[in-house]
């Protein structure tokens, strides 16, 4: 399964315009469980960015956003939530498999 965040906007002439971001596997436990936090305890979240530099600098963006989680599919998220969980399961069992022998 594939997880993206997408940013969506439009432009002065109503063009909407979007930029996606995957989200790696190892990510979707931890991004789905933020997600259910912020839509159940309906609290903002801030969106904020960083500028690493090559030597490992990190400089706080001048840009920032807030705004709330809003549910439309509270069964689709939950159904989404379960297949992360049984894949995360399914990959440990593996694992362990892996290692016993």
């Amino acid at each position: 399964m594939k997880l993206r965040l997408i940013l969506k906007t439009t432009t002065k002439k109503d063009k909407e315009i979007s930029i996606k971001f995957n989200i790696a596997p190892s990510k979707h436990s931890g991004f789905i469980n933020f997600i259910n936090m912020a839509l159940n305890q309906n609290k903002p979240v801030i969106i904020t960015f960083e500028k690493i530099s090559k030597s490992g600098e990190k400089q706080e963006s001048k840009i920032v956003g807030t705004f709330k989680f809003e549910g439309k599919d509270d069964p689709g998220l939950k159904q989404l939530e379960e297949e992360i969980e049984d894949k995360e399961k399914k990959r440990k069992k593996q694992h362990q498999k892996r290692v016993q022998k």
